[in-house]
């Protein structure tokens, strides 16, 4: 049986009114629902401060070391994951955090840190491999 969900994102008007939403398969939902958990600093959502993750606590960080921020951000994912997406078993996060060149108006270039994520597991319900990849430059967020 393959169960739909409301996609991203949600127009709560139309739901209100029984008219039909968007829908999306379980793998789709996770996904989107990961990206917001990633994009989310805590304490941005008034009704659950804890939902989101620690990448935002480290923004415009530049003394932290690369292994360290790695590191606290792997953790704090890890953390978010478990903790807000019970979809999803056996969790593991992976990061990549690198330095990029992008380029800006005019012909020039700027150097931005980039962040790389990986996050596996397993689907509860289907007991289906799932991976989730992403990546988006910080200080500020651009994607």
């Amino acid at each position: 049986m393959q169960l739909e969900f409301y996609s991203l994102p949600l127009v709560v008007d139309r739901i209100m009114h029984k008219q039909e939403h968007a829908r999306c398969s379980l793998q789709q939902s996770v996904i989107q629902h990961l990206h917001l958990l990633l994009i989310t600093a805590f304490g941005e959502f008034p009704a659950d401060e804890g939902f989101g993750c620690g990448i935002w606590d480290h923004d415009f960080d530049n003394v932290t070391s690369a292994h360290k921020l790695k590191e606290f951000i792997r953790q704090s994912l890890l953390q978010s994951v478990q903790l807000h997406e019970k979809r999803l078993g056996n969790v593991r996060v992976e990061i990549l955090l690198r330095q990029e060149e992008v380029p800006e108006g005019a012909g020039g270039h700027r150097v931005k840190k980039k962040i790389d994520i990986t996050i596996a597991g397993i689907l509860q319900s289907t007991n289906e491999r799932f991976n989730f990849r992403d990546s988006f430059f910080v200080g500020p967020l651009s994607y």
